[in-house]
C-alpha cells in the first residue's frame, strides 16, 4: 500500500529526511484521489507522526495541513497543543478548530497562543470578546491590528479598562478611527496616569507640583480632544467626564481659553439639565446673571464664577460683533486682560483660577515666542 511504503520510509529516515517524507505524505492526502481504505491509511499515518520525536518533522504537517478544512479534526487539535511554535501555526489559520474550541483554548491557554488566534483569517464577535477579557497586551493589539477581526465597543471598552496603562495597547487603539471619543479619553487618563507614576518613581519634582502639572496636561488634552468632536460624539465625552466628576470648573475656564466654547455650552447644558439653546442665551446675558444662573443650576463652586465670567468678558471684548465666538484662541494680552478683570471681579484677592489664567498666560506667552523666534532655540 502507498501509505505502507511511507511509513516503512519513515522509520529509517533522519529527522530532514523524515520531514521531506511527511510532507510528501500530507501532499498525497491532500491531493491524490485516495478510496475510502488508504484514505483511512494516511489518517493513521498522520496520527502517528504526532508522537515523531523531532519538532521539525511535527512542523511540516502542521503547516502542511493548517490551512485545509479536511485535515483529521484529531491531528488538528493534538498539533494545537504541540509546543507553542508548532501550535501557533494551527491556532493562526485552521479552519478544522470551532469558535467554541478556540475560546476554550483563549480561556485556559498561554499568551502565544492568544496571539497566534488573534491573528486569525476571521475572528468573531465572541472569539474577540473572550481575547478582550483575558488577553494579554500582545493578544490585544494583534487583535486590533487584524483587519479580519470583528471587534464590538464592548470588547473595545474591556482593552481600554485592563491595558490603558500600556503603550502598545494605547497606540493601536487610539489608531482605530471607529473607538468612541469616550473611550479615547479614557486612553489619555492611562498615559497620563502612567506619567505621574513615572514623575514620582523618579522624584523628578516635588509631589504637589507633579500633581498639578499632571493635572493641566489631562486637562488640556480633554479640551483637544473635544476640538476634534462632531456634536454628538462632544456630548458622550462631556457626560462621561460629568458622571466622572471631572466636568469642572478649571477644565471649562481652559476650554473658553484655548477656544473651545463648545465644550463649555454642553458641559453647562449637561451639569444643569439645560438645553444648549438657552445655555447659549444665558451665557449671552451681559448683565451676568445668566451665567451666574446657570452656574448656581449646575452646583458649581461659586468661587469659580469670577474667573470664567473674566474670560467670558475678554472674548466678547475682542469679537466685532460683541458676542462669544466661536474657536478664538486667546492670545498673552488677552489672558492679562482676564486676569485684570478677575481682580475687579474679587476685589484683588488671588486664588487658584487667577493661577490657573496666570499659568495659561504664560503657556500662551511661550507659544508667541517660539512663533515669533521659529523655534530658535530648540532648533538650535
Amino acid at each position: 500500500m502507498l501509505v505502507r511504503r511511507f511509513l516503512d520510509r519513515l522509520s529509517q529516515g533522519n529527522s530532514s529526511e523524515r520531514a521531506d517524507i511527511v510532507r510528501a505524505l500530507v501532499r498525497v492526502f491532500l491531493e491524490a484521489q485516495l478510496d475510502e481504505r488508504n484514505r483511512a491509511d494516511a489518517i493513521i499515518a498522520l496520527t502517528a507522526i504526532l508522537d515523531d520525536p523531532s519538532a521539525r518533522v511535527r512542523r511540516v504537517m502542521a503547516e502542511g495541513l493548517a490551512d485545509t478544512p479536511d485535515a483529521p479534526p484529531v491531528v488538528i487539535r493534538a498539533l494545537a497543543e504541540d509546543q507553542a511554535d508548532i501550535a501557533a501555526i494551527i491556532l493562526s489559520r485552521s479552519p478544522v478548530l470551532s469558535e467554541s474550541e478556540l475560546v476554550d483554548i483563549v480561556g485556559g491557554g498561554y499568551e502565544r497562543a492568544r496571539v497566534a488566534i488573534a491573528t486569525r483569517p476571521q475572528v468573531s464577535v465572541g472569539l474577540a470578546a473572550a481575547i478582550a477579557e483575558v488577553g494579554g497586551p500582545d493578544a490585544c493589539v494583534a487583535l486590533v491590528d487584524n483587519p479580519g477581526a470583528t471587534v464590538t465597543v464592548t470588547a473595545l471598552r474591556r482593552m481600554v479598562d485592563r491595558h490603558r496603562h500600556d503603550a502598545t495597547v494605547r497606540n493601536a487603539l487610539l489608531e482605530r478611527p471607529e473607538l468612541p471619543v469616550t473611550l479615547r479619553q479614557k486612553l489619555i487618563d492611562g498615559l497620563s496616569e502612567a506619567l505621574g507614576e513615572l514623575v514620582a518613581l523618579h522624584e523628578w519634582m516635588p509631589p504637589e507640583r507633579a500633581g498639578k502639572v499632571m493635572s493641566d496636561a489631562r486637562d488640556r488634552a480633554v479640551v483637544d480632544l473635544a476640538m476634534t468632536c462632531e456634536p454628538a460624539r462632544l456630548r458622550s465625552l462631556v457626560e462621561m467626564l460629568a458622571a466622572e466628576r471631572r466636568m469642572t470648573p478649571a477644565l471649562m475656564i481652559r476650554a473658553l481659553c484655548l477656544g473651545n466654547v463648545q465644550l463649555v455650552e454642553e458641559a453647562l447644558s449637561v451639569l444643569s439639565g439645560t438645553p444648549v439653546k438657552r445655555v447659549l442665551a444665558l451665557i449671552d446675558d451681559r448683565s451676568g446673571r445668566g451665567l451666574a444662573a446657570l452656574y448656581r443650576r449646575a452646583k458649581l463652586p461659586a468661587a469659580s464664577l469670577p474667573a470664567l465670567r473674566a474670560v467670558v468678558a475678554v472674548l466678547r471684548e475682542d469679537a466685532p460683533d460683541g458676542s462669544l465666538r466661536r474657536q478664538v484662541r486667546m492670545g498673552q494680552r488677552m489672558l492679562e486682560r482676564a486676569l485684570t478683570l478677575h481682580q475687579s471681579f474679587t476685589k484683588g484677592e488671588v486664588d487658584e483660577f487667577f493661577a490657573l489664567i496666570g499659568r495659561l498666560a504664560a503657556e500662551a506667552a511661550r507659544e508667541e515666542a517660539r512663533s515669533e523666534t521659529g523655534g530658535y532655540f530648540w532648533a538650535a
